[in-house]
């Protein structure tokens, strides 16, 4: 998210399903995880309710994990293990050290603006709104003295290491979209190939909806988020989507709001880019990316995307200044349109 996304609903996403030939039957559940609502909408045929019941307990059970191991909220989490650990290294999950790597790579990709070592900018902010007074140019550079992926090593052995004793790491940019990815998966080792995944506003679409044909994913309108205004229906199959923006969650001080997206260059949010929608493979992947789109440069965010191929797409809304949104989206984002 990312941003960090962190409660909120459904990151501006909406869900439906087409209506075709063979329909499957549909199970759906929702619970409280990752701050906020997730959900699980798996197609099945008749006499896999046994194994879908199985399955589905250990999807909420591998939730319960990666929530436990990788929030900043846990005082027992990886997380905060590292973020104590200076200047000693610290052993965590697998998949925890293999977040952190994937982090550093989208670091490098997005040219430094998505960064796991955001937090202390958060909490500067955090403590800014409480204060009612925006943080001074002193405050910024205080915070970004320990932030970086040069300040950690990843070591042998799934350990961590800080470099500087100010360092902490907050991962919940990619935790809910790597959830997804972890739910998907697990349906698929047990049978299930067609289902709509929902982690905290992470979407991963498999297969086919119940009805037939591709699931439908709605991206609300940004400029009215309460009602049921759409800004585009698109079509979804074997792939991720999410939308990251500053239209939900904000920081308020004095009678302004500031975008919850923090720039680790320069300490601020952008009051230009509105929200970035984007589709990939995984949706780790488009969690981060989405993220890292609210802070680039809109005309070079849609070029890194184009760079990236087939597969992966995306849609930027950017205020000109005077209360309209323009419409920016990258080469193969009109495939996934619906018409």
């Amino acid at each position: 998210m990312n941003r960090t996304l962190l409660a909120g609903v459904l990151c501006g996403l909406l869900l439906a399903g087409c209506d075709q030939a063979v329909p499957l039957k549909k199970f759906s559940e929702s619970r409280e995880m990752f701050g906020s609502i997730t959900r699980l909408d798996v197609c099945y045929t008749p006499g896999q309710e046994e194994v879908l019941g199985h399955t589905i307990a250990q999807i909420w059970l591998r939730w319960q994990d990666i929530h436990h191991r990788l929030s900043v909220y846990d005082p027992e989490s990886d997380l905060n293990r590292i973020n104590r650990s200076y200047p000693n290294p610290v052993v965590v999950g697998a998949d925890t050290w293999t977040l952190i790597s994937d982090a550093v790579t989208y670091h490098h990709l997005s040219r430094g603006e998505f960064d796991i070592t955001l937090y202390p900018l958060l909490k500067l902010w955090k403590e800014a709104e409480q204060a009612g007074v925006l943080p001074t140019a002193d405050q910024i550079q205080a915070a970004q003295q320990p932030m970086g992926v040069d300040k950690f090593e990843l070591l042998a052995g799934n350990q961590i290491r800080l470099l500087n004793p100010d360092t902490q790491l907050i991962i919940d940019s990619i935790a809910d979209g790597y959830a997804a990815d972890e739910a998907a998966r697990i349906l698929r080792v047990h049978g299930f190939s067609n289902f709509l995944l929902d982690a905290s506003g992470e979407l991963y679409a498999g297969g086919r909806a119940c009805q037939g044909g591709s699931w439908r994913v709605g991206v609300k309108d940004p400029q009215d988020p309460l009602s049921s205004g759409l800004v585009g229906v698109i079509m979804l199959k074997d792939a991720a989507v999410t939308t990251s923006g500053s239209y939900e969650h904000f920081y308020t001080i004095a009678g302004k709001m500031y975008s919850h997206i923090i720039s680790p260059r320069t300490g601020f949010a952008r009051n230009d880019i509105v929200s970035a929608t984007v589709i990939a493979p995984s949706a780790e992947f488009s969690d981060a990316l989405s993220t890292a789109l609210c802070l680039i440069d809109p005309a070079r965010g849609i070029a890194l995307v184009d760079s990236l191929g087939d597969g992966y797409a995306s849609m930027i809304l950017v205020n000109d200044g005077k209360g309209r949104l323009t419409q920016m989206t990258s080469r193969y984002y009109p495939r996934y349109l619906a018409r």
